[in-house]
């Protein structure tokens, strides 16, 4: 990484960017939930294999959610963070590691009289997000790829407002989690759930997110790097 902290190389490692007509807004109410603006939704992001090489971290300078608005949408408030995933959780336990990290937050105005799909940026695409320089990745979650999670808060439940949706499973087989801290709208605080699947002819589906970084070894593959190069320094004065 060059010495000015700027993520050398950086690309889009992951993009779900195909709309569909559909939204989610975590904090809406539901038939039988009231709405409730702490809960937070996420999606995977996996990343190939053959994208990360031999590391097992990302350093991410860019991350990209899609916000659907339809006509006079309220203005809303969106929190968008970060998790790690763990394999083989134990119930009620979900693969959504807690707690998780904080990405950034994004005031979105009252919408006009179109709706809009507005994309909420957090990070220039060059230097590393605070706290996102070397974010941990899950190398068995889905096979061939490694895998963090993405989620997104919205400060009020208005339905006019919603994370979109868009069109085609992620690797994780169209799986989406959520937090739920006063379980308003579920039985425990981590909850996992399908997009769809149980009321066709809606297909498989994924979150609106692209996420742009640099592959890049965990923290303690980089004290390995270091002591190796000490370990040959030391050689050569002998």
């Amino acid at each position: 990484m060059p010495a000015n902290g700027s993520v050398e190389g950086a690309s889009v490692v992951y993009s779900r960017m195909t709309e569909t007509g559909f939204r989610y807004n975590p904090a809406s109410a539901g038939t039988l939930t009231p709405a409730d603006p702490l809960r937070v939704a996420f999606d995977d992001v996996p990343v190939p294999n053959a994208t990360m090489g031999a590391n097992t971290a990302l350093s991410v300078s860019r991350v990209t959610v899609g916000v659907r608005r339809l006509a006079n949408a309220p203005a809303v408030t969106v929190d968008l963070f970060w998790a790690t995933a763990s394999t083989g959780p134990i119930a009620p336990d979900t693969e959504l590691d807690i707690p998780y990290n904080s990405i950034c937050t994004v005031a979105l105005p009252a919408n006009g009289a179109t709706s809009v799909t507005s994309l909420v940026t957090c990070g220039d695409g060059v230097n590393p997000i605070a706290g996102m320089s070397n974010v941990p990745l899950n190398d068995t979650l889905i096979t061939g790829f490694k895998t963090f999670l993405i989620g997104m808060r919205f400060s009020n439940g208005d339905a006019n407002n919603g994370w979109r949706i868009t069109s085609g499973a992620s690797a994780n087989a169209n799986v989406f989690w959520q937090h739920d801290p006063n379980m308003t709208g579920q039985p425990n605080p981590e909850g996992a759930f399908l997009f769809s699947t149980a009321n066709p002819p809606n297909p498989p589906a994924s979150f609106m997110i692209e996420v742009e970084g640099t592959p890049v070894p965990e923290p303690t593959s980089l004290a390995l790097l270091g002591l190796g190069a000490l370990g040959l320094i030391a050689r050569r004065r002998k």
